[in-house]
């Protein structure tokens, strides 16, 4: 079965929010990486640069694009649920 307009959709929703939510916890590792007693300048460079990574698939996530969106959902929902599980 063809997947709907609406089903399309929110998939490409799903897939921004797992990208969000990559990148909201991201932006908590980089404030926690600040405020530590010695901050680690080279893992603050990791998350920044791990930052640029989401930042830029959000950016390119296009809407009609159905394989780009489920790889994205497939790729990277394990590791939004992995970090939050851990949190």
């Amino acid at each position: 079965m063809a997947p709907t307009r609406i089903t399309h959709g929110i998939r490409f929703e799903v897939a921004q929010d797992v990208l969000g939510a990559v990148l909201a916890h991201l932006a908590e590792a980089a404030a926690q990486a600040l405020d530590a007693a010695n901050p680690d300048p080279g893992h603050l460079t990791e998350i920044e640069a791990e930052q640029r990574k989401f930042r830029t698939l959000r950016h390119d996530l296009d809407p009609r694009d159905v394989v780009q969106i489920e790889s994205v959902i497939a790729e990277h929902a394990p590791l939004a649920r992995r970090l939050y599980a851990a949190a």
